[in-house]
Parts: structure tokens; sequence; C-alpha cells
């Protein structure tokens, strides 16, 4: 779902308590969640010929980054071998990566394409829906009488692109149609980046910090909680896989749309607010895979559900 603006990178709301530095071992049930949940991530670094070598610097300066960040002392200056003491790293590596010049991540850290903000755009500004609240389908250009139209669209956001160009883009991905009168469609895929290598990386990494950083702050006990909720079932069938598929994609979407809408009325009205400064995020997700049989057990019961946070 297109976001409006970029999130700064900023430590976790609630801080951990440094508990480790005292030598006290971590629980074995939280290493064991953190083995599962480095499977899948594995999985991926290694289909994209991201080596251990490699994943294992970047680790490093990330332990440093965070402990500079989250876990200063108050009143005090964080210094190398506090660091060290909190991350394992040795003091020369965490002098040497506090002495480097930062990393350029622009593609990690750049804000939504154009693109991105010109389908949120055409999801929620009242200008460019019709009166079910649906994106309505634009000419191309404005008339005469200054219509909304796909120009019009752009350059409200941008006068830096040509709106032709970013069209072609649009058509290309797949995200906008062009009817046979003419009028432009945005189709329903519309807020899923597709075929771009950069925004799909772009998400990946978005979307899985906010869901850890949640499910971490509630881990720790955070107060007020954030919403975190999952339902699991097995022992399903391909066809009841996607039904259940089928209706996830139709009441997600809807939610999503409904609270962009809300979100981009709430922004508007924030603006030039003093302690309009944080960010927010909603998402979803749903996973499937044909698990190895197992064998069957006495007095099983079939299918499972279970919501967890």
């Amino acid at each position: 779902m297109p976001i409006r603006s970029p999130e700064p990178d900023r430590p976790p709301r609630a801080e951990m308590t440094g508990a480790g530095i005292t030598g006290a071992a971590p629980p074995a049930t939280l290493l064991t969640a953190v083995r599962r949940l480095l499977v899948p991530l594995v999985r991926t670094l290694i289909g994209f010929g991201i080596s251990w070598p490699m994943l294992a610097n970047l680790l490093k300066s990330v332990y440093v980054e965070v402990a500079e960040r989250g876990f200063a002392l108050p009143g005090r200056p964080m210094t190398d071998s506090r660091i060290t003491l909190l991350t394992g790293v040795h003091r020369k590596d965490v002098s040497a990566i506090r002495s480097a010049p930062p990393a350029a991540e622009a593609a990690a850290a750049a804000a939504p394409s154009l693109g991105a903000q010109v389908l949120s755009r055409w999801l929620t500004d009242a200008a460019f829906l019709d009166e079910a609240g649906r994106p309505r389908a634009l000419p191309r250009n404005s008339g005469p009488d200054g219509e909304p139209s796909f120009e019009s669209l752009v350059t409200g956001i941008s006068k830096d692109i040509r709106p032709r160009a970013l069209l072609d883009e649009l058509l290309h991905a797949g995200l906008v149609t062009e009817r046979a009168d003419g009028l432009l469609d945005l189709t329903e895929a519309a807020h899923v980046p597709r075929g771009d290598l950069d925004k799909l990386a772009y998400y990946y990494g978005r979307n899985l910090a906010d869901h850890l950083a949640a499910s971490g702050h509630n881990l720790a006990g955070g107060a007020p909680p954030f919403l975190e909720r999952a339902l699991a079932y097995d022992r399903l069938s391909p066809e009841s896989i996607a039904a259940l598929r089928r209706e996830a994609d139709r009441l997600g979407m809807a939610m999503l749309v409904e609270l962009n809408r809300m979100a981009a009325e709430l922004a508007d009205g924030d603006v030039g607010r003093d302690d309009a400064s944080h960010r927010f995020t909603a998402g979803l997700y749903l996973y499937d895979e044909d698990e190895a049989p197992v064998p069957a057990l006495q007095n099983a019961e079939p299918g499972g559900g279970a919501a967890t946070s």
C-alpha cells in the first residue's frame, strides 16, 4: 500500500532492558523463535547470492548501529567499550564502523516512488473518486473545463516528470488499463509493486522491519501492545486454500483501502502541527505451503486454528 512519506530510521519505541550485559543466558524459547524466523530470511539471502560472510559484515555494522542509537546510558556518551560489551563485536571493529562514512543505501531508504504516490492519490482523493468512492476512470489529459485527468493527477504531485512517461510505466506494469474509449482505469492490484526489484526490496525491508518491531515491542512487554494477530489452520485441501486466499484478498484489500483513505484525510488535517512527527503502518499477510506428511496422532482433531499475539 503506498505511503505518504518515508519513515525515519529511529530506535524501537520500547527500549530493551539490556539484561544480556549481565551474562544471563537468553531464554531458550526466544532462541528457538529467532532460529525459526531466520530460516525464510536465509532462504531468501541464499537465493539472491548473499553469502554468510556478506551477512556477517552487515550484521556486525547493524549491531553497532542499533547499540549506539538505542542503548546509550542517560546523560552519558556512548563509548566503543560499551558497544563491545553490549554486542560482542570487537572494539577495533566498533571503532572502524563508527568512524566510517555512512553507507550509501539510497535505494533502501528512498521514499516511495512517484508512481506509488500517484496511485495512492487516485485511491483516496475525492476529486478522483466516483459517487461510490471507487477510483474513477480518467481521461489522459484535462479538457477545457478542467475535469480531473491523469495529467492533473500527476502534476498535482510533481511537475518534474511527464505524465505520459509515468503512464507508460503504469500501463506496462498492469497497474492501469486503457479502455476502448481512451479512459484509464486503475486496476485492483495497483497497490502492489510488480516487476521492479528495487520497489519489491523496499517493501520487503519496510514491511518486515515494522512487523518485527511491533512483535519485539510486544515481546518486551511494551505498553500499549501493538495489534498483532494471526490464525493458522493445517490439513486443508488445495481447494480450501484457494477459497481462503480469495476471501483474505477481498477482506484485506477492503481494509487497506479504507485505512488509506482515512490516513490521507487525517494527514491533510495534521499539516502544520508541531507534533505531527509520528508514522503509522498497518499491514496484513497470508501464507500457505504444502507441509510434509506427519504420522497421524491418535484422537487428532481435523484442522486447527489459533489467534496469536
